[in-house]
Order: structure tokens, then C-alpha cells, then sequence
């Protein structure tokens, strides 16, 4: 398998601030992504609830999501469960529409839909919190399609090194 091509790194942190539906808030990034500036807060910040699917069907819809700003679906979080534990790593893509909602809003990330996403998940410290620490977000510049085989590629140590070096070049904000 090729190597892919990285075209954003971010650091996502668990807000102590936050209230019933955990948050959390971009503490690192580099690379070029700039569609995660029109997520920006009124704080200047670029943050993203983690929730749960809100219909509890049969459908393949992951159970776990996480939402940007104008409650914009950012992606579902594939194999966040795995045998009912959490995997510590997961993946996903954004919403390939370009509009999104009843309202039908411009998708800020509609230029993006044919990138994929891979989450490494940082446990919380206690096992009773659901809650992670942290996600590390990992954007391939379009792996939507092979995003599942990259899963599996990170799961195994493949991305090890490449991590590495985007934790080094990430600016601690």
C-alpha cells in the first residue's frame, strides 16, 4: 500500500469547561486545511462536540459523531466500538453534499469530500468516563475511499513514524 498524502494534523482536547456533551478544542495543527477556518468560534477557536446518534436505528450510521460549529456533522466515528470496547482508533469523512441540514447551509467542508479522516483516540484517565482525553485527527488528502485500509495501517504501526513528525510540527497553540 502507498504511502498517503497528510494534508492536516490536529490535536483535539477534552475542555474541562465543557457541559453535558463533551467538547473539545483544537490545541495543535499543521499542515494546509483551509476549510477548518470557517469553523472557527465566536472565541476564535475551532471546537467539536462528541455525541452519540441521535436515532437509535439499525442503520449504518456510526454511533458516535463529532459536530462543528452550526452543528455541522464533521463525521461519524467508524470503529470507535469495536467488541464493545472502545478501539482507540477510528475513522471517518465529511458529509459529501454541499449544502447540509434543513436549512440547507453551505457545507463549509464540501471541498473536502474526497479526503478521509483518521483518529487516534486518547483514553481518559478513569475507565467510568466515556470520555476521551483527546483525539489526534489525521487528514488524507482524498482517502475516502481507502480510509478503512488505512484504519487498519494506523492500527498496526504504519503511521507511527508520520505521526511522529506531525506531533513535532504542530504549533502547541
Amino acid at each position: 500500500m502507498n504511502t498517503p498524502r497528510i494534508k492536516y494534523y490536529a490535536r483535539l482536547d477534552y475542555c474541562q469547561s465543557s457541559g453535558e456533551t463533551p467538547k473539545y478544542t483544537i490545541t495543535a495543527e499543521c499542515g494546509f486545511m483551509p476549510e477548518m477556518e470557517q469553523l472557527r468560534g465566536k472565541d476564535g477557536k475551532v471546537s467539536m462536540y462528541f455525541r452519540k446518534k441521535i436515532k437509535d436505528d439499525k442503520s449504518s450510521t456510526p454511533p458516535m459523531m463529532l459536530q462543528a460549529k452550526n452543528s455541522l456533522n464533521f463525521t461519524g466515528l467508524k470503529d470507535y466500538w469495536l467488541d464493545g470496547k472502545m478501539s482507540g482508533y477510528c475513522f471517518g469523512y465529511p458529509d459529501p453534499r454541499p449544502t447540509y441540514s434543513s436549512k440547507n447551509k453551505p457545507n463549509p467542508l464540501f471541498p473536502c469530500k474526497d479526503d478521509g479522516f483518521l483518529f487516534v483516540v486518547h483514553d481518559s484517565d478513569t475507565q467510568a468516563q466515556i470520555k476521551p482525553k483527546a483525539f489526534e485527527l489525521i487528514v488524507i488528502e482524498g482517502g475516502k475511499l481507502m480510509i478503512s485500509a488505512y484504519c487498519k495501517q494506523l492500527v498496526m504501526g504504519g503511521f507511527d513514524e508520520a505521526l511522529k513528525q506531525l506531533r513535532e510540527q504542530s504549533n502547541l497553540l
